[in-house]
């Protein structure tokens, strides 16, 4: 064979393998593209990480999907495992105490693992399990991507891992070991994805990753879950009640009064003297970070108390309702969950026994207390935050079309500093009718322990509406337990 032949050969399977390199490229291009388009579902699709290691993925044989609750993808067989995301886990939805014990419980038994992934481009080394913490830490939500999987996919997660580290994303996979330091990142994660395959479906599991894959969303929604709630939230809560609709008094009350919840109901959102930077925990104590970085400390209160008044605003939020206690004619009781068994809930539901002790002359059947404003400040000693909580004492009737209508109520002042409360004022039809004798220091005195708490309360809310970050200690407070004395089913 001549050397022009050898020569005109060689150049011929050179373009062999150009061409076979290009449609693989281009056959994974058009499956990511495919893949990404379909979970995007009509809504524009903008996710930096999933778009930068879609093709690479693929040509691994492993998807990449945007909604992996998209009702046309679920439908379809699984012939390649999906990573990806869910509509129900939007960025920054952090992992509750129970979520966190669930992952670290199957975690723990080499049934799971999490693939932590940081977009942390201006650092160069994080090797050190210490530094990375860090770095996750002050990283921003954006950039703080976990995914979880069943131990059986461990061997697509170390691909993912593979993929991720070669575009410069930083990354750690952890499974089997010591539980910690992957239960820490999991908690704090901002963005929680999962490796869908049969095998990951099929396990069963508590874990609210793993739950919802192979799950389509409702129809007309982009949610697993009714737009309105689901029942089951409600359903062993007090009535579903937020304290604004009883009215003041200039507006009228505008819900019935069968559903009026009776006991507590708190909902204010504290005011604040300056922006807050961040919520920290630790020492047993939280302390708030303004935007200079100095720390201000808190009035002291039990970890559990925190946790459990945490928990109420968290709760209070999902279910859109104020009410925390109702007791009823017969002495039944109904207690937010968050608060059930806890010492704050018991406190509560005693406090609510304790406006008809004072209060008895009044044709009125029920009486709720509700805060009207909230106001941190800066304390004298200008190192610490103190704050005052405005409360009313409301006592109720039905009108006679059964709208709930305040008849009596009784306006306080609760102090944090000194702890004591001041009556303030009185309005309502029935102002005549109380008594000469009435106790008013003492009755405001009995609703001392709610207004504190209530303080506490609005606090949160405030960080929660201004999105404060809560990620140093975040992991230390979630697992504390908040038990306390147990909720009677009548007091």
């Amino acid at each position: 064979m001549s050397v022009q032949v050898i020569r005109r050969l060689a150049r011929l399977r050179a373009i062999h393998r150009v061409v076979g390199l290009l449609c693989l490229c281009l056959t994974a291009a058009v499956t990511a593209q495919s893949s990404l388009s379909a979970a995007a579902a009509g809504s524009e699709f903008e996710d930096p990480f999933l778009q930068a290691v879609a093709l690479a993925l693929s040509v691994y044989e492993l998807d990449v999907v945007a909604n992996l609750n998209d009702r046309d993808l679920v439908r379809q067989r699984i012939r390649r495992p999906r990573v990806g995301r869910f509509p129900d886990l939007p960025t920054g939805a952090l992992p509750g105490s129970e979520e966190i014990r669930v992952w670290e419980s199957e975690y723990d038994a080499a049934q799971i693992g999490g693939l932590v992934i940081l977009s942390k481009p201006d650092v160069d080394d994080l090797s050190g399990l210490n530094d990375y913490v860090e770095a996750w830490l002050a990283a921003p939500a954006e950039a703080r991507i976990f995914v979880s999987f069943y131990r059986e996919d461990l061997s697509w997660a170390q691909k993912i891992e593979a993929v991720a580290t070669a575009y410069d994303y930083h990354v750690k996979t952890f499974f089997g070991g010591n539980v910690l330091p992957a239960a820490r990142l999991y908690a704090t994660a901002a963005q929680r994805l999962a490796i869908d395959t049969q095998a990951a479906r099929r396990y069963r599991t508590d874990v609210t990753e793993l739950t919802y894959l192979g799950k389509r969303v409702r129809r007309k929604t982009n949610s697993l879950f009714k737009a309105n709630g689901d029942r089951a939230l409600t359903r062993n809560e007090p009535p579903v009640f937020l304290k604004e609709t009883l009215g003041d008094e200039f507006n009228r009350s505008t819900i019935r009064e069968i559903i009026v919840p009776g006991g507590v109901a708190l909902g204010e959102t504290a005011t604040l003297p300056f922006a807050i930077a961040a919520m920290v925990y630790s020492a047993g104590s939280i302390h708030l970070v303004d935007d200079s970085g100095r720390n201000w400390q808190l009035p002291a209160v039990e970890s559990k108390t925190l946790k459990a008044l945490f928990d109420f605003n968290v709760r209070a939020d999902s279910i859109h309702s104020d009410s925390i206690v109702d007791i009823d004619a017969e002495g039944r009781v109904r207690i937010s969950s968050a608060l059930r068994d806890t010492d704050a809930g018991y406190e509560i539901m005693h406090a609510d026994t304790q406006p008809f002790e004072y209060v008895s002359n009044l044709s009125v059947s029920k009486s709720v207390m509700i805060d009207i404003g909230v106001d941190w400040f800066v304390a004298q000693a200008n190192r610490s935050l103190e704050f005052e909580t405005d409360y009313e004492i409301r006592f109720l009737s039905a009108n006679n079309v059964r709208i709930a209508q305040t008849r009596l109520a009784l306006a306080y002042e609760y102090e944090s500093v000194s702890g004591a409360t001041t009556y303030q004022d009185s309005w309502g039809p029935y102002i005549n009718r109380l008594s000469d004798s009435l106790d008013y220091s003492s009755l405001g005195s009995s609703m001392a322990p709610v207004a504190n708490y209530a303080g506490w309360i609005g606090l949160f809310r405030k960080l929660q509406e201004e999105d404060v970050p809560f990620m140093r200690g975040r992991y230390e407070f979630m697992k504390i337990d908040k038990t306390g004395r147990a909720t009677p089913a009548r007091y």
